[in-house]
């Protein structure tokens, strides 16, 4: 089998920067506490996999530079960019055209047999999904980029139906597979 090209969207961890609607539950500090141990808990998993080539999409773009030693700072980082979180995964898939896998950074109980899973399908389907309990998705996998048209288009995000909206892009013709559901952290 041929590396798994995963991609994860994560942001530099400090207390500024992203998970604002779970530092407005819990706090600032707590909340950049845990974001900070989650992404380091969900890169030494994947990135134990040798299967696996992971590659980290960070925000703010300045966090190629800026990036903490303690977080593996020899993975190789690539800037997001501009835009909502479906410009921003569309760019991806556009640069990187066969399968593809992002994940965000903030799923708890996310290991490497869910994602080998997940790239075993798109042999047989042309999008793959991990849903989420909040009605979202906490991955997305595509065959071919090429093949798939308008994916995030009129997406509202952060809706319950986020998942749906995106399914409902997706031409009739195209074959969706699913693996585990499983919680993000907002």
């Amino acid at each position: 089998m041929e590396k798994v090209n995963l991609i994860i969207f994560a942001r530099r961890p400090e207390i500024s920067i992203g998970k604002s609607r779970l530092k407005n539950k819990i706090g600032k500090v707590l909340g950049a506490n845990f974001y900070y141990h989650n992404l380091l808990k969900t890169i030494t998993k994947i990135n134990a996999d040798k299967r696996i080539n992971l590659t980290l999409y960070v925000t703010p773009d300045s966090a190629l530079l800026n990036w903490p030693k303690s977080i593996f700072p020899k993975i190789r980082r690539m800037p997001q960019g501009p835009g909502d979180i479906g410009e921003k995964m569309w760019r991806v898939f556009s640069k990187n055209p066969n399968k593809t896998i992002i994940i965000g950074s903030d799923i708890l109980n996310i290991n490497s047999r869910i994602i080998l899973n997940a790239w075993k399908k798109l042999y047989t389907s042309n999008v793959v999904f991990g849903p989420a309990e909040d009605g979202g998705f906490w991955l997305i996998g595509i065959s071919n980029s090429k093949k798939i048209k308008g994916l995030f288009n009129n997406v509202i995000w952060s809706q319950h139906n986020t998942l749906e909206q995106v399914k409902k892009n997706i031409n009739s013709s195209k074959k969706i597979s699913f693996v585990k559901t499983l919680k993000d952290i907002d």
